[in-house]
């Protein structure tokens, strides 16, 4: 076993500059793709809501035009000021006009709220509106600002136990309940133009529901703004930031594979998000249905649906690249088993790509400790051989000077099924990936973007009928 502490990675911005924080290396160097012809100038928004809500929204977009300070006096690099929408950052603006806007009446969400499924009908209600905005061409992104008794739909959980929680009983999943966000995005997969939902807390402050408690919104108002501005420059078809690529690395086509199953409980589901390089623009699949394994409880593949899985996740890798990668890395959260394998080797080998690596990734069930106040260190990696080992995702960040989260870091432990790359140089992977979710920009994530994508989209295809087509790109989900 050796432990080691891994270094942040850096990331590449605008101009090739590099830095390790996301919102740091914006300001200095602004976006990767800044005032190139991808994005558009202004951006175009659509925005649907009801009168108090639109005018909610409208006024904290306009508040945040011009930047917004931060309140914060110590840690100064973990709640930095947001710059606005400004040239030498993002080079673009947003643009909400009264053409582009629909207004969803009392009268009419009242009805909807109304008796037996409610959901239903208030997803209509305000897909009826999303279609008709999406048609224009010169709108990006579709901005939905539900009431919050639409979000309530959705809210209802069990009881918290008594006691505070860790990470593992925060992490563990809930009884699943539909909700808007999740039921709309299904609906929404074929519109013209990828939607973002902003929740009453976002734009007014207050408090949101956790765990059928509630609690004080936790992130600050420049840290509200740094999000959503950069999640619709995303939307919009940008890309704010990057891995750094390195010479002497292969190229690589990054898989995660996560399973779902259907509302009605009777399908097992694969779903996968590529990410295709360093870029970050994922192109979602959906995989075959899954059984599980009586000896460990963990659903598997055939080998047939293993082979086509991967097969045609290279395929469309061909289409948006016009080559194909020297290397593919698939992270699955369940072990790979001989079919899995085979039918991945052979979909590997028939497009002659040269290294396959096979990494099953899940919750650690061991810690780390530390004989000190914070948190064990993000980066901080024991690896128990050439091919396993854990890695912390979360924990003290030393460029925040702080660890940022509210419950005891656990690690993400992970296994190499099959290929040849070394537990350390997938550990290094796992802590690039973590880098890559557009939504946020405090970069700490403690999931791959690998994971963290296939289990989002996963949340959504479970609304959508295993025949239908879905939209391929990934900003359609988020």
């Amino acid at each position: 076993m050796k432990l080691q502490l891994l270094p942040e990675p850096d990331l590449q911005f605008g101009s090739g500059g590099v830095h390790v924080d996301i919102r740091a290396g914006l300001v200095a160097h602004g976006a990767f793709d800044r005032g190139a012809s991808n994005v558009p100038t202004p951006i175009g928004v659509g925005l649907i809501g009801t009168t108090a809500t639109i005018d909610k929204v409208r006024d904290w977009i306009e508040s945040c035009r011009n930047g917004v300070p931060s309140r914060e006096a110590k840690l100064k690099e973990l709640r930095p000021p947001f710059p606005g929408m400004r040239a030498d950052v993002f080079g673009t603006s947003l643009a909400i006009s009264d053409a582009a806007t629909r207004t969803i009446s009392r009268h009419e969400l009242q009805a909807a709220l109304a008796g037996p499924q409610a959901m239903d009908r208030v997803v209509e209600l305000f897909l009826d509106h999303a279609r008709d905005l999406a048609g224009r061409g010169h709108l990006n992104v579709l901005v939905l600002a539900p009431p919050v008794e639409v979000f309530a739909l959705g809210d209802a959980r069990p009881p918290p136990p008594d006691g505070p929680l860790d990470e593992a009983q925060e992490a563990a999943p809930l009884p699943y309940v539909p909700n808007f966000h999740d039921t709309f995005k299904a609906r929404a997969l074929d519109l013209a133009a990828p939607s973002q939902l902003l929740r009453p807390d976002t734009y007014a402050g207050g408090t949101t529901r956790e765990r059928g408690g509630r609690r004080p919104t936790l992130q600050d108002p420049a840290t509200r703004a740094w999000n959503f501005h950069t999640a619709l420059y995303y939307k919009a078809g940008g890309v704010p930031w990057r891995l750094v690529k390195h010479s002497a690395a292969l190229s690589t086509c990054y898989v995660g594979a996560s399973f779902f199953k259907s509302v009605e409980g009777d399908r097992l589901a694969t779903s996968v998000a590529q990410v295709f390089n360093e870029r970050g623009e994922g192109l979602i699949l959906q995989g075959g249905n899954a059984t599980i394994d009586r000896r460990d409880l963990t659903p598997h593949l055939s080998a047939d649906d293993a082979y086509k899985l991967l097969a045609n996740g290279l395929g469309a890798y061909r289409r948006e690249h016009r080559t194909m990668p020297a290397r593919v890395l698939v992270h699955k959260t369940s072990y790979f088993n001989a079919e899995e394998i085979e039918g991945c080797r052979r979909a590997a080998k028939e497009e002659r790509v040269e290294v396959l690596d096979l990494v099953s990734v899940r919750r650690a069930g061991a810690r780390l400790l530390r004989a000190a106040v914070p948190a064990v260190v993000r980066g901080t990696t024991l690896t128990f051989d050439e091919r396993s080992g854990i890695i912390y995702l979360k924990g003290t960040v030393p460029y925040f000077r702080t660890y940022p989260g509210m419950y005891v870091p656990r690690a993400l432990e992970f296994t190499r099924d099959d290929g040849e790359t070394s537990a350390v140089d997938l550990a290094r992977e796992l802590l690039d990936l973590s880098k890559l979710n557009f939504n946020n920009t405090q970069f700490d994530s403690g999931d791959p973007v690998t994971v963290r994508a296939a289990r989002r989209v996963g949340d959504i295809l479970k609304h959508v009928s295993a025949e239908k087509s879905v939209q391929s790109r990934f900003r359609y989900f988020t």
